[in-house]
């Protein structure tokens, strides 16, 4: 098939593990022609308008905000696809997308990462389950666009709310990663038919040739590795520090981030409780050196509030590392309590401590966390992945499996 994806920033030289580079790669090595448009701009990593990335040709294009004529001439210009394969509901190129796909009798799929990512759907992204859901307020439709005007946002905010929503009534079908998402996308209108569940995919061999990353023989590492926000829950981590650490005080704890946005915040936490001494805080890691500190750690911690899908819980279980997270939806359809991982109460740093220390008293524990994660985590291989997303592309475009199916 000729696939096109459509995203923002997500197949780049830099990040080989983003969803949407990795599902680039996977389609193409399966004999796809797959391309992609992404935006253009001025990180080393988005700056250059057209290279190849794993066999893939990525075109990246200029935007103002919701228009763009590099879109228009791709999309009319450049060879049809058989599919088209949307990503984000903040992607600024899918109104554009859809509307053009209609006249060409394209069919559309969208993938939404992370669904209370939305800032009109949520009153916090950082805590997004602290209050109900604001569903009413998202436009959809023409009739919900004028009843926006009329009685709700300003026309501005009206606007971006319907460019950013409508693409989800108006493709052929939506992806949701989990059970949840689902859930969600039900909830805002649309039919059950339309939805299907694909989750995140992980190569399985994405950390081969790589050595875990040195430590002392009786240190006790506990790895937390993603942005420094409190969507993330870093803090939670930052403040269950001290009942662990006088628990075991070989215990050390890596805050490894590619994003410090909140680092002072840390530091200011971890400075009151007067463990300092007791943190690393690694930036910028490679893919190399993050699956190095997998390798190395004793237990991965993400103590977060929200997970569109949580692919550092698959990372760190496909390598063995024992994962722990907060017992929230999405996170507690990846880990069964006590089986592959340990679920920790929301929002709850005591509780988070305590789960720490039950798996740093219970080696056997951590080894059957480890052994049944490496199992769990092969149904999110990235050829199991991909045959469902060859299915919805069969689907969506009315061919039978032998007629696309690669050599």
């Amino acid at each position: 098939m000729h696939i096109l994806i459509i995203t923002t920033n997500g197949i780049t030289q830099e990040f080989n593990s983003w969803p949407e580079r990795l599902q680039a790669r996977a389609l193409a090595q399966r004999g796809h022609k797959v391309r992609a448009y992404t935006y253009l701009g001025k990180k080393n990593w988005n700056k250059v308008q057209h290279e190849i990335i794993d066999g893939v040709e990525v075109k990246r294009l200029r935007r103002r905000q919701w228009l763009s004529l590099d879109l228009v001439k791709a999309l009319w210009r450049d060879p049809r696809p058989d599919v088209v394969h949307l990503h984000h509901l903040s992607n600024q190129f899918s109104f554009l997308t859809v509307l053009i796909c209609k006249l060409r009798r394209i069919p559309v799929v969208v993938t939404p990462h992370g669904l209370f990512h939305d800032p009109w759907l949520v009153f916090d992204r950082d805590r997004p389950f602290d209050t109900p859901a604001k569903y009413a307020d998202i436009v959809q439709t023409v009739p919900q666009l004028f009843k926006a005007l009329l009685f709700r946002f300003k026309p501005k905010r009206a606007l971006k709310n319907y460019l950013m929503h409508a693409p989800l009534r108006q493709v052929n079908k939506v992806i949701a990663l989990s059970e949840h998402g689902r859930g969600v996308l039900l909830k805002l209108g649309l039919k059950a038919e339309k939805i299907t569940i694909i989750p995140n995919a992980i190569d399985p061999d994405w950390f081969e040739s790589v050595e875990p990353a040195p430590k002392s023989h009786d240190e006790l590492r506990i790895l937390y590795l993603g942005q420094l926000k409190y969507r993330k829950g870093f803090d939670l981590l930052a403040k269950a520090i001290l009942p662990v650490v006088q628990r075991f005080p070989q215990a050390r704890f890596v805050f490894a981030t590619h994003s410090p946005i909140h680092r002072d915040d840390l530091l200011e936490i971890v400075d009151k409780a007067g463990v300092r001494g007791y943190i690393q805080l690694p930036e910028h890691v490679s893919d190399s050196e993050k699956a190095a500190l997998f390798l190395g750690s004793d237990l991965y911690v993400l103590p977060t509030r929200y997970e569109g899908f949580g692919i550092p819980l698959i990372e760190a279980m496909s390598t063995g590392c024992p994962v722990i997270s907060t017992n929230i939806p999405v996170i507690d359809e990846i880990i069964k309590d006590e089986v592959n991982g340990l679920l920790f109460e929301y929002d709850n740093p005591q509780s988070l401590a305590e789960a720490i220390i039950h798996a740093l008293e219970n080696p056997l524990l951590r080894h059957k966390l480890a052994e049944n994660g490496r199992r769990e985590v092969e149904k999110y291989y990235t050829a199991k992945i991909v045959e469902q997303l060859e299915a919805v592309y069969r689907e969506v475009c009315g061919k039978s499996t032998s007629a696309v199916r690669p050599a």
